[in-house]
């Protein structure tokens, strides 16, 4: 789904710069028809509110670049198409999966059978999800010595990802390369955390919360 591009939700407003594994350097963001667009609130004017989306791929983040895009009825469809997707994954079993970490041993779903499993899916240049890292970081330390297994999954490569871990801690396991598990788990927004549960069962999923610490803790427990 991310190999390629990546799509932003969030409000960019007031963002001049991309995560910490990325130069600094201001954001240009471009129109559709190639211009560098120099302020926001005047596209929202022109295109309404809550239309524009923010789309990027690993390119993109290096060179300091984000495309913007209207949004359409063709996203839209696919925004409800993934939400129902989701709806019908709570409490089903978690799709399989096997990856490497950072130090090249294999995660496989299946082997994690009897501990509680919470996943999270993220990017090193997403705001969102660099913004809730601390309350995550702060979920691995209550559940230390406990049969709770933190993984977060990216479609960055083992590259960028330490990269970003030498300037921020996310101590989450990190398994990259994961775009194609993205897919099974039909990711649309990031971040997006799933809590699965001792049986392999989905039991939790969240796209977007302002207490993600609390939620996610209030489905672990």
């Amino acid at each position: 789904m991310c190999a390629t591009a990546c799509f932003l939700f969030a409000n960019m407003k007031g963002q001049t710069s991309f995560g910490d594994d990325t130069p600094k350097k201001s954001i240009q963001f471009l129109l559709p028809n190639g211009k560098v667009l120099k302020n926001l609130d005047s596209l929202e004017n022109a295109w309404g509110k809550g239309q524009i989306l923010f789309r990027h791929n690993e390119e993109d983040d290096k060179n300091g670049v984000m495309h913007l895009v209207k949004k359409s009825s063709d996203y839209t469809d696919k925004e409800t198409k993934s939400k129902k997707a989701l709806a019908e994954m709570l409490n089903n079993p978690a799709p399989e999966f096997e990856l490497k970490d950072l130090e090249g041993k294999t995660w496989s779903l299946k082997e994690l059978r009897g501990r509680t499993v919470v996943l999270n899916f993220w990017f090193t240049s997403c705001a969102p999800c660099i913004k809730e890292i601390p309350e995550l970081n702060k979920l691995v330390d209550e559940y230390k010595n406990k049969d709770v297994v933190f993984l977060g999954l990216t479609y960055n490569t083992p590259q960028h990802v330490e990269a970003f871990l030498k300037k921020r801690a996310f101590n989450y396991t990190q398994l990259p390369n994961a775009g194609e598990i993205s897919n099974e788990y039909n990711i649309f927004y990031f971040p997006t955390s799933f809590v699965i549960d001792k049986n392999g069962i989905i039991k939790g999923i969240m796209d977007k919360s302002d207490n993600i610490y609390h939620d996610l803790k209030t489905i672990i427990d």
